[in-house]
């Protein structure tokens, strides 16, 4: 897939974040790829610069394009692109921040919710 110049076929996750998807999942059954998607909204939405510097490290779990996205590519994509623009993101950047909503998103999971109620209420607040 593309995005404005950069074509990743799979994204790697952070170490932490991959911890943080199992105990995610123990505590809701959702599966990594659905997490990570809630995940990417959920920090888009939080509508500010995710810190690079924090989430560059990439020695967790690998998860492959289409597994990521599944047939929500295009509004997910989407809502990420124009985050990039609102926020003049340069293209050569935008797979780093990307990366960076992710696991920026899955802390806010985490720390947020601790069962299936709890994900509701935070969805309905973003």
């Amino acid at each position: 897939m593309e995005l404005n110049g950069i074509e990743f076929k799979r994204i790697k996750l952070s170490q932490e974040s991959t911890k943080k998807l199992q105990l995610f999942k123990g505590r809701t059954g959702l599966t990594p790829n659905i997490a990570c998607r809630l995940a990417l909204g959920i920090s888009l939405a939080e509508n500010n610069l995710p810190a690079l510097e924090l989430f560059t490290e990439e020695s967790g779990q690998e998860i492959n394009r289409y597994t990521l996205f599944g047939e929500h590519e295009l509004i997910l994509t989407s809502l990420f692109l124009q985050w990039c623009h609102e926020k003049d993101i340069a293209p050569a950047e935008r797979y780093a921040y990307f990366l960076a909503h992710i696991n920026r998103g899955v802390e806010v999971l985490v720390n947020r919710v601790r069962g299936l109620e709890n994900l509701a209420q935070l969805i309905k607040a973003n």
